[in-house]
């Protein structure tokens, strides 16, 4: 084989190393944002909102993980008992009047800051947000 023979074949096996290492990143990426896609309503606690506050509040190291209980609240038992220490963080039927919907989507005049920190983490995606407002709005039940 001659010398252009061999970086044809080397060129081409770093080409389509690539284009594969290409494809993985986008379909994880579609994997992660398929992972954000929740139903409109009939949220269920168990299967839609626990494992949110699991992976992006309670994970250990987490503010709400049972061993740091940040503000009162441990959201890594089942059920939590939402209650921080400066009382319920959640209003059944109303999103807008929970403690906890005001941290996570924005920085309110009174409420301390938007959660989770941007120090610990990145902020929770949108339709997680969204899917814990209807939670709430659906009457936040975490028994189903």
């Amino acid at each position: 084989m001659s010398f252009r023979a061999v970086l044809r074949l080397v060129i081409s096996a770093f080409l389509v190393y690539f284009l594969m290492l290409a494809g993985c990143k986008d379909s994880n990426s579609s994997n992660e944002e398929d992972q954000d896609i929740y139903p409109d309503s009939m949220l269920s606690y168990s299967r839609h909102i626990r494992p949110i506050f699991l992976q992006d509040c309670a994970m250990p190291g987490g503010c709400h993980h049972s061993s740091v209980r940040q503000g009162g609240l441990d959201l890594e038992t089942d059920p939590p008992d939402f209650q921080g220490v400066h009382g319920p963080v959640i209003q059944p039927f109303s999103s807008t009047q929970s403690r906890l919907f005001q941290l996570l989507f924005t920085d309110e005049p009174g409420i301390s800051r938007r959660m989770p920190p941007p120090d610990f983490s990145t902020y929770l995606s949108d339709p997680k947000i969204r899917a814990i407002g209807t939670w709430i709005d659906e009457g936040a039940n975490p028994s189903n």
